[in-house]
């Protein structure tokens, strides 16, 4: 299950806005929001937009964002 906050936390940290992040993405931010909201997963090729477009290089930090046990 989607980490919402450390992905909206790792959002911030790289200075962009959910609206900006989902563009450069090709997704509408309605769809990221609904994606954050977990009423649909990111599918691997976003995942791996996302890592690449905010500098997650880390796995661990990937997993605890992407994989977490828990939606928060």
């Amino acid at each position: 299950m989607l980490n919402k906050n450390k992905l909206k936390g790792a959002i911030v940290s790289a200075g962009m806005t959910q609206k900006e992040l989902a563009s450069r993405i090709g997704m509408s931010e309605n769809g990221f929001s609904s994606k954050l909201a977990g009423k649909s997963s990111f599918d691997a090729s976003q995942i791996v937009k996302i890592c690449d477009i905010l500098g997650i290089t880390d796995a661990g930090e990937k997993v605890s964002i992407f994989l977490s046990n828990a939606s928060q």
